[in-house]
């Protein structure tokens, strides 16, 4: 093992370490007792629980299908069919991603591999690139909403208002900047530039490249709605709260719920170098139920919980996915061979 694989080895273990030890400080501020009962009391709602992640899978399926040239060139299928592998293809990237919790882009490359039965590498690769693209965006977007909503429609204490404030700007900044950049003829071109590294990578995608600058040239309109759909998916991605809380007895808006799950993502995206973001994620639902909706955090830490059973519950389905399409894979290539 490398010395830079050791660093990365022992980062990853205090970050779990530390994880754990937040975790369970607020366990026990909670009630470990209390924890559990609540979610006994769930009993057989759970089921109908993951069941509330469906329209968010969809979303997010139908905003990269809109995204990829697979929507644009294959007629041969309808677009359910369509659909549908988008689909599979996506919760087996979701389920990687999780098993590489420390950076989560264990996915990226599955989406690639997977894509590469139904598309050419040049098309099946700038469909995974586009479609990060649209998410980044998304997210963007979702924070913009959330800090407009947060700033002029809740009582936020004067010092969290700051930099809400801030944050708001930087985001806005970023958008735009960012919308100019992939219209611009310039963003394609940095080979031209004098970075070696930059121009060595773009030289070996110019391909890529060429057809990112043709999505956006002519077919803006197309990103423009897989934007809306990713950005969309965000606030679906709320109804999983929205009735972890119902089914635990402490109801509260379908607004709130949003809210919370896209600070949830917030802090996801922060404290990424936080396996699984253990800890991180129980204190800061906390945190913004309390401090910026101004809610009574009571079942935050089962609802919580009952999210992360949610995501468990799909990363097996995207597992088992990913592993029958391999199967697959090797039967198919095993047959070819022997004719």
């Amino acid at each position: 093992m490398t010395l830079s694989r050791k660093s990365a080895t022992i980062a990853k273990f205090i970050f779990i370490i530390l994880g754990i030890f937040l975790l369970l400080i607020i366990a026990k501020n909670y009630g470990i007792s209390l924890a559990i009962t609540e979610i006994k009391r769930v009993g057989f709602l759970i089921f109908f629980l993951v069941l509330t992640f469906i329209p968010t899978i969809i979303c997010y399926a139908t905003s990269w299908m809109l995204s990829s040239e697979y929507w644009l060139m294959n007629n041969e299928k309808t677009f359910l069919r369509k659909l549908f592998i988008f689909i599979k293809i996506t919760l087996a990237s979701i389920a990687w991603n999780n098993m590489t919790p420390f950076v989560k882009i264990g996915g990226e490359p599955l989406k690639y591999m997977m894509l590469l039965k139904h598309l050419p590498k040049s098309a099946a690769l700038s469909s995974v690139v586009n479609y990060n693209i649209v998410h980044i965006f998304a997210t963007c977007l979702s924070f913009i909403i959330t800090l407009i909503l947060l700033i002029f429609y809740y009582q936020v204490p004067a010092l969290l208002l700051r930099w809400m404030v801030i944050l708001l700007i930087f985001f806005l900044v970023v958008f735009v900047l960012g919308i100019i950049a992939i219209r611009s003829r310039s963003f394609y071109q940095i080979k031209k530039y004098r970075f070696k590294l930059m121009r060595s990578f773009f030289i070996n995608f110019h391909i890529i490249t060429r057809k990112l600058l043709k999505f956006y040239d002519e077919k803006f309109a197309l990103f423009c709605i897989a934007l809306f759909v990713d950005t969309f998916a965000r606030f679906v991605e709320g109804l999983t709260f929205y009735y972890a809380f119902v089914i635990l007895k402490f109801p509260i808006s379908f607004l709130n719920s949003v809210l919370i799950d896209i600070g949830r993502t917030f802090v996801d995206t922060v404290f990424f170098f936080v396996p699984y973001q253990i800890g991180a994620r129980e204190g800061g639902v906390h945190f913004f139920m309390e401090n910026v909706l101004n809610l009574k955090a009571s079942g935050f830490l089962s609802a919580v919980f009952l999210y992360r059973f949610v995501e468990i519950f799909w990363i097996f389905i995207g597992y088992l996915i990913w592993a029958k399409s391999k199967s697959f894979s090797i039967e198919s290539s095993s047959q070819s061979d022997i004719a």
